[in-house]
C-alpha cells in the first residue's frame, strides 16, 4: 500500500511542468550605536549573511525549497557565528499566498514597528518557523487595495523539559481614494513558557510564563500624487502600546501592565535621499526590559522612554539586483541624545540567476 501511494505521488507531481529555483540571499550588515545609555548598551555590528536555497517549483505557483543560512560577525575567530536550515512548500497564486515549514522571513508583506522589531532582529533571525498566511486585493481605483497578512512563528523551545517559545503576527492595511488615506493594524502575540531563562528575575523558577502583546493602529494619507515627483511620502498617526504580565506559580497571574501610547510617523524620499522621522509618546514600554534584556526584547529599547523621538536621515540606491542604504539616526529620548550610523546591502541573487539563465539561453 505505502509503495502504491508513493508511486500515486510521484505520477501525480510528474504531471505538473515543473524546473529548478535556486537562490543565494547575499546580505551585509553595518550598525554602529553610541551614546545610548542608559537605555541601551553601546555596541557595533559588522556582518555579512549568506541564504543558499534550492528546490523545485512546479505547476508555476507552488515550490518545494531546501537551504539555510549562514552568519558571520567580523573579526570573530568562530565560524559560523549563526546558521541554521530552512525548508519549506509555498503556494503563491495571485491574491493567496502560502508558506509552511522553516521559510525566509523576507516574505512577510508588512512593515512592522521598531517596537516590535528592530533591524539587527531581522539580520540575525532571518527565518520563521511554522506557518504564514497572505492576501492581496486587487489594483481597481474603484475598490480598496489590502494586504493581510498572519504569521505562527514556534521560534524556540524544548519539549523533553515542557519548554514553549512562540509568536503570533498579523497584519493587515487598506488603501482608499486613490491612496490618499490609507488604515491598518499590526498585532504581535509572545507566548514564553521557559521558567529557566525568567528566573532571572530572581524567583529562582516561580516565574514560568510570560505573556507580551503589542499592537499597533493607525491612519495614514499618501501625499504622492500630490508630488508624483517624490519617491515616498506619507505621514501616519496610531495607537502603539503593549501588554504586559507574569505567570508565577505561587501567585497565579499577575495584572496587565498596560504600556499605551502613540505614535505620529512622517517619511518623505527623493532622488535616494530621505528622511523617517517618528516621534513617540505614552507610558513605557518593554517594562522588564532590565531584568531580561535585549535577547528578550526584539523591538528598539528606546521606547522605554515616555517621550521618543527616532530622526533617520538615509540614502538609498537601489537597482534590479542591488539595494544598498546608509543612515545617519539620531535617537533622542528624555535627556539622552544617541546616535547611529547604519549600512545595509542586499544581492537579489535569484533576479541575478534569472538574468545569467536568460543570457545563457540567447
Amino acid at each position: 500500500m505505502l509503495r502504491g501511494l508513493l508511486l500515486l505521488l510521484i505520477l501525480n507531481i510528474s504531471s505538473y511542468a515543473y524546473e529548478w529555483k535556486y537562490d543565494l540571499g547575499f546580505d551585509f550588515y553595518l550598525d554602529n550605536l553610541e551614546e545610548s545609555f542608559p537605555y541601551w548598551d553601546t555596541r557595533t555590528i559588522y556582518g555579512v549573511r549568506l541564504a543558499p536555497l534550492v528546490g523545485i517549483g512546479f505547476d508555476e505557483h507552488q515550490s518545494l525549497m531546501f537551504g539555510g543560512y549562514v552568519i558571520q560577525n567580523m573579526g570573530e575567530q568562530k565560524f559560523p557565528t549563526k546558521a541554521n536550515v530552512s525548508i519549506y512548500y509555498s503556494a503563491i497564486g495571485e491574491k493567496f499566498s502560502s508558506y509552511f515549514g522553516i521559510f525566509p522571513r523576507k516574505y512577510s508583506l508588512a512593515n512592522y514597528p521598531l517596537s516590535f522589531f528592530r533591524n539587527d532582529f531581522y539580520f540575525f533571525n532571518p527565518n520563521i518557523n511554522g506557518l504564514m498566511f497572505q492576501y492581496k486585493s486587487g489594483n481597481s481605483s474603484e475598490m480598496a487595495n489590502g494586504t493581510a497578512e498572519f504569521i505562527f512563528d514556534w521560534y524556540g523551545g524544548n519539549l523533553s523539559k515542557r519548554l514553549d517559545e512562540f509568536m503570533v503576527l498579523a497584519s493587515s492595511e487598506y488603501r482608499f481614494l486613490n491612496d490618499y488615506l490609507f488604515i491598518g493594524g499590526n498585532f504581535l502575540m509572545y507566548h514564553f513558557k521557559n521558567d529557566e531563562y525568567l528566573s532571572k528575575d530572581g524567583s529562582n523558577g516561580d516565574t514560568y510564563l510570560m505573556d507580551r502583546i503589542y499592537y499597533n493602529l493607525y491612519l495614514g494619507s499618501s501625499l504622492k500624487n500630490l508630488m508624483p515627483y517624490m519617491q515616498e511620502a506619507y505621514i501616519k498617526f496610531g495607537t502603539l502600546s503593549t501588554l504586559e504580565r507574569k505567570r508565577r506559580l505561587s501567585t497565579g497571574l499577575d495584572p496587565f501592565y498596560n504600556g499605551l501610547g502613540y505614535q505620529l510617523d512622517i517619511k518623505a524620499q527623493y532622488n535616494g535621499f530621505g528622511i523617517e522621522n517618528s516621534y513617540y509618546f505614552g507610558k513605557p514600554q518593554m517594562k522588564y526590559f532590565y531584568e531580561y534584556g535585549e535577547d528578550f526584547y526584539n523591538g528598539l529599547p528606546f521606547y522605554q522612554g515616555t517621550k521618543y523621538d527616532r530622526a533617520n536621515f538615509y540614502y538609498e540606491y537601489k537597482n534590479d539586483l542591488l539595494t544598498a542604504r546608509f543612515s545617519i539616526i539620531f535617537h533622542f529620548v528624555n535627556q539622552t541624545i544617541a546616535n547611529q550610523e547604519m549600512l545595509t546591502i542586499t544581492l537579489d541573487t535569484h533576479k541575478l540567476f534569472k538574468m545569467l539563465k536568460s543570457g545563457a539561453s540567447e
